[in-house]
């Protein structure tokens, strides 16, 4: 028998846990699949398991979003110190297959969706549960598995369907890179079931509702240019009338108001000091040896803002200064400026050395909604000054900008692209934006000075996956 080291075979990774409150959740144990679900509890420390794993670095915590900054126009690293040069290769479309970051995205993504794998092929057998409960932990599993694969999708293409629990280690050398079309169809199936049987308000704070799998659809329904279905799905969304913008800008990110009425779901960090709960944005994307943290740090360096982004904000847009620091002052009085002293304003919580901050990570906020839906209304047939005008205006509004006028669809659709790029800078939507409305190689080109082709639409597939299973796993192109 072949030896076994499959990563995308993971049996059993169950995170439990061991109070209530979700903010404070962290694994426990690994317990046995044998003595497990056989219980309400169990499934809600599985569920809440499935929920930690959005925090690991190669899902939330990291990765995924610094592939949609570094590798737009939107960031670049300040350093290349220690193992930086594997995310500096990232930015500057130079990845070999043996880097960090693939397996990181792979491994973290892989393991949430083996975790509700396992609570999907059980739920149904609790049946002494009422119903509610069945579903609420179906609809949670379903959203998850849906985060996990629109993940691993848009950062790799075809990438191996796993939707069910694998038994034997023969069953996980038959699976093999699965068209993305159909991984699509999974995730669109996932997240019908999961709006349809989870709640309209979240049973614990940070856990996910029909709100939230409804908005993921109508961004992945933009994805794969249903624009028909996203406009439907998100005009339920807004009709909703469960969301609003908060009215200023700077508030979204107060650590104090972090669950506010504009997050439809984010992920939930929290900062202690022994658990490892917390984030590492602040750390992370100061610029290298910053030395106002508290304490000596040499984390930073990652996710710095470009110039090019910094002049892309119109003169008056209040998102600028909450978003950028152009510069800082060091303990000697002098002011630093430019790569090492530009950096991030959003992520703000001052982190415990090695424990991280109280800064969630936001997935879907309703700005992000809006702007989804006038992109969708767009592309179905522009109207001049129609419905997709007051929604992104209502974006340009709360930013103390004046209304938007333009007089085509191609117009329209670069007024979306720019409203996008200053709304969202540094929460990991920049190249995923660009990838979609089929930009990716002008803006590269003419705001980085790099040619590239479709083949770098994606990242390397691991290569120890490839050297696992080479009969099945085959390499991206180009690399």
């Amino acid at each position: 028998m072949k030896s076994y080291k499959v990563k995308i075979v993971i049996f059993s990774f169950l995170l439990l846990a061991g109070c209530s409150d979700f903010l404070d959740l962290k694994p426990i144990s690994n317990s046995s699949i044998a003595g497990f679900y056989n219980s309400q509890n169990d499934f809600e420390n599985a569920i809440i398991g499935a929920y930690s794993s959005l925090r690991a670095g190669g899902t939330f915590n990291d990765d995924v979003q610094l592939v949609g900054d570094l590798r737009s126009d939107n960031t670049e690293m300040g350093t290349t110190a220690s193992d930086r040069f594997n995310y500096n290769d990232m930015a500057r479309f130079q990845m070999n297959v043996d880097n960090k970051i693939s397996p990181s995205i792979w491994d973290g993504n892989y393991k949430g969706i083996t975790r509700v794998n396992e609570i999907l092929e059980r739920i149904d057998g609790l049946k002494e549960a009422p119903e509610s409960f069945r579903d609420l932990i179906e609809g949670e599993a379903r959203f998850l598995r849906a985060v996990f694969y629109f993940n691993l999708v848009r950062v790799f293409g075809d990438v191996p369907l796993v939707s069910q629990v694998l038994k034997t280690i023969e069953e996980g050398y038959e699976i093999g890179r699965t068209d993305r079309k159909e991984v699509y169809d999974l995730i669109v199936d996932d997240l019908e079931i999961a709006s349809a049987k989870l709640p309209l308000k979240p049973v614990q704070t940070g856990r996910a509702t029909s709100g939230a799998a409804k908005s993921l659809l109508g961004k992945v329904y933009l994805t794969i240019h249903e624009n028909e279905k996203a406009a439907s799905v998100l005009r339920e969304v807004i009709q909703s009338n469960e969301y609003s913008l908060l009215s200023d800008y700077e508030d979204l990110w107060k650590v104090d108001n972090k669950n506010n009425n504009e997050i439809i779901f984010a992920v939930q960090f929290e900062r202690a000091s022994s658990n490892g709960t917390g984030s590492r944005f602040l750390e992370r994307y100061s610029p290298y040896l910053y030395p106002h943290l508290g304490y000596y740090s040499t984390a930073g360096g990652y996710n710095i803002p470009t110039e090019n982004l910094i002049e892309a904000f119109e003169p008056d847009d209040l998102r600028k200064d909450a978003s950028i620091n152009e510069s800082y002052i060091d303990p000697d009085g002098n002011e630093v400026t430019g790569l090492q002293g530009r950096f991030q304003n959003k992520f703000t919580d001052v982190p415990i050395q090695g424990q991280g901050s109280n800064d969630n990570f936001p997935v879907i906020r309703y700005a992000d909604v809006l702007l989804s839906y006038a992109e969708a209304l767009n592309e179905i047939g522009f109207e001049s000054g129609g419905e997709a005008f007051d929604y992104l205006n209502l974006i340009r509004s709360r930013a103390g900008l004046p209304d938007l006028s333009v007089n085509s669809k191609e117009e329209f659709r670069e007024a979306v692209l720019h409203e996008r790029r200053v709304e969202f800078a540094f929460e990991g939507h920049r190249w995923f934006d660009l990838i979609r409305m089929g930009k990716a190689i002008e803006i590269i080109k003419e705001n980085k000075g790099i040619d590239i082709n479709e083949n770098k639409f994606v990242l390397p597939i691991p290569q120890e996956q490839i050297d696992i299973n080479p009969e099945k796993i085959k390499q991206n192109p180009g690399y």
